[in-house]
């Protein structure tokens, strides 16, 4: 494993306008920043960027190593990209299973796991053709001899420090390295953190497995380059939210403070990323599909702040919402689609700043750069804040939609509705911005009903983009439907699949993020079943039929042009009727809006004939209806309408 030395990253005037940075350390560590499998890797990892860039202005010399790549190649790009992207994981924890007996040897049998997870035969089956006598190998000599392999290579005994940050599906495969790095190099300082150690899991695993020597629990931008001066000054000095394996008799470390000025953070360092890329060969890494660079422009949830959704998990204690400025986010991206040769990038954040719509995304439209944009945020857009992400590049959007009924909306405390979900549908599809989004149920408190509305609902949405897929939600560690006993939620415990990948000497109810559980009040799983069908028909029908929706407009008179059948409908609509139709188009309006509107243009309708009408629409399958508010469907067929 050679090292390839690389400059110090480009620093941008906000990179170098930092207070309160960490004094000088009295020597330069050696520092390896370490990403494991099963981390995906189309993309390099925001936290080895950022916490490399600390490092550095903090006076140390740091790497990042992506291992992930490297088992990559080993392993097979498709194979590994399946298993990481893998919905299905936190059922059975397929990739942790993989890693768990080079990090602990025997937990359980695999037969034992094979007998609870029968579906995990067929996954392997369909990745490598090979049976479960393959899988059994594969996990318990080739990725032991893997991970032997790469830590017996002399290179780690040249740092001072190797860190290890763990998310989702890294948890037991750098568990199983940092393990062994220890055996063949035990005089470098090992530190683990990321999501998978905040709160009580980072506390279990430091005290219960000595070769953690230090344990972030939290954001690492303050604390990470005041430990590394520590270790360089060789003092003790505590600080909050680190814990040492050695020190678990101590009282609880809070959690490390979290940064609130994000303008102060640097600019993620990504070369070493596109340095191991092009060493695996990116062609047969990553094939045709482009390299999604991460950025991030805020942390937290400015919805979640005020009604945290009742199923999400994120952001664990650190919900406060923080943003960098426009101006920051703008610099920062410039700097970062000069400096690497990518078109996709993909925020991180939890939830777009509303802000940006007059600052970033104004600085984008007029940049007018070929740019491919991800964000997350709500689904209450307005059809004038679509057009200004679409002009702005941002083209990839999760919006949270989850469910189109309003009841299970509020349910969840989503903030929005059956129609303003539609809303968003259809100007992002009238603005071609791809939307994620998924169906889920499960919530204590829905009914039958609600199901129904959406199974009656569906088969008139063909035309707009189809969900992701439908399921039961999941119960996640700190989401309120964990932390709040006032929600009908009963007898909480670890996922089983935790049983076949961690030893018992660990305790599960601290390490799990997932849990099993039950919950009164939910709709049966035949219901959630029919539903899945009818998405599965949804996209089916999207992808080969691409059915549409659309109207004319003309002087005096609107035609509606309906493919989502195989039965085209035309139907002209002329007069006031044209009129009440498009008003209903931008956002949902009411009977009595629409006829204050037509009385504004000279034309006398009462409200109930409004009203009438738009009931007529909607029994004609071209307009929605829900708290005596309509949408129309269609879509206008000028595109620069």
């Amino acid at each position: 494993m050679s090292l390839i030395r690389l400059p110090l990253a480009v620093r941008t005037e906000q990179d170098d306008a930092v207070s309160g940075s960490p004094p000088a350390p009295s020597r330069c560590l050696r520092i390896a920043l370490v990403n494991m499998p099963w981390a995906r890797i189309h993309a390099p990892s925001i936290q080895c960027g950022l916490l490399q860039s600390l490092a550095r202005r903090a006076g140390h010399e740091c790497e990042s190593h992506y291992l992930n790549l490297e088992f990559a190649a080993f392993f097979g790009s498709k194979a590994y990209d399946a298993i990481a992207n893998m919905a299905s994981e936190r059922m059975h924890l397929m990739g942790e299973w993989l890693f768990s007996y080079a990090a602990f040897g025997e937990v359980t049998t695999d037969e034992q796991y094979f007998g609870e997870y029968p579906e995990v035969k067929s996954i392997w089956d369909e990745l490598t053709g090979k049976g479960l006598d393959d899988l059994t190998e594969m996990r318990r000599r080739t990725l032991p001899d893997w991970i032997a392999a790469c830590a017996a290579k002399p290179v780690w005994g040249e740092y001072d420090v190797i860190g290890f940050t763990s998310t989702f599906m890294q948890n037991t495969a750098s568990l199983a390295l940092g393990k062994m790095i220890k055996k063949f190099h035990p005089g470098v300082t090992l530190v683990y953190g990321g999501a998978n150690f905040d709160g009580d899991m980072g506390a279990e695993y430091a005290k219960k497995l000595p070769w953690l020597d230090y344990v972030v629990a939290g954001e690492g931008d303050i604390v990470f380059p005041a430990l590394l001066n520590n270790i360089a000054d060789g003092t003790d000095t505590p600080l909050p939210g680190v814990l040492r394996h050695a020190a678990t008799n101590l009282p609880p470390a809070t959690d490390a403070e979290r940064p609130q000025a994000l303008d102060q953070l640097p600019t993620p360092d990504y070369r070493d990323y596109f340095a191991w890329l092009e060493r695996f060969d990116r062609t047969q890494l990553l094939g045709r599909a482009p390299v999604q660079l991460p950025v991030e422009f805020s942390r937290g949830c400015w919805w979640g702040q005020k009604h945290h959704c009742t199923f999400c998990g994120l952001n664990a204690l650190g919900m406060a919402y923080r943003s960098k400025s426009g101006s920051r986010a703008f610099t920062e991206l410039t700097a970062l689609l000069r400096d690497y040769p990518v078109v996709h990038v993909d925020t991180v954040d939890n939830i777009l700043d509303m802000g940006y719509f007059s600052t970033l995304c104004a600085q984008l439209a007029e940049a007018h750069w070929d740019v491919n944009l991800f964000f997350e945020s709500k689904a209450n857009l307005t059809r004038e804040q679509l057009a200004t992400l679409s002009r702005a590049g941002i083209l990839r959007i999760q919006p949270g939609i989850e469910s189109l009924s309003t009841h299970v909306l509020k349910l969840m405390r989503k903030g929005a509705s059956k129609l303003i979900n539609i809303r968003f549908l259809k100007w992002a599809a009238y603005y071609k911005i791809d939307v994620s989004w998924n169906i889920l149920a499960g919530f204590p408190g829905e009914t039958e009903e609600d199901y129904a509305e959406q199974l009656r609902l569906l088969p008139l949405l063909h035309h707009l983009q189809p969900p992701g897929g439908c399921g039961r939600i999941w119960l996640e560690r700190f989401s309120p439907y964990f932390t709040d006993p006032s929600f009908p939620i009963s007898e909480v415990r670890p996922r089983a699949s935790y049983s076949h990948v961690y030893p018992a000497s660990l305790d599960h109810e601290k390490i799990a993020y997932f849990f099993d559980y039950e919950a009164s009040g939910t709709c049966s799983h035949e219901t959630v079943a029919t539903l899945n069908a009818a998405v599965s028909e949804w996209q089916k029908r999207f992808s080969e039929a691409r059915p549409s929706l659309v109207y004319q407009r003309l002087p005096g008179k609107l035609t509606l042009i309906d493919r989502r059948t195989d039965q085209p409908r035309r139907a002209v609509l002329a007069g006031w009727k044209a009129e009440a139709y498009e008003s209903c188009g931008d956002a949902p309006r009411g009977a009595a809006a629409v006829s204050r509107q037509l009385a504004a243009a000279d034309m006398s309708v009462s409200e109930d004939e409004v009203a009438a009408f738009l009931g007529q629409c909607c029994r004609a399958g071209v307009m929605v209806s829900d708290d005596g508010k309509y949408l129309g469907l269609a879509l206008p067929e000028n595109p620069g309408w």
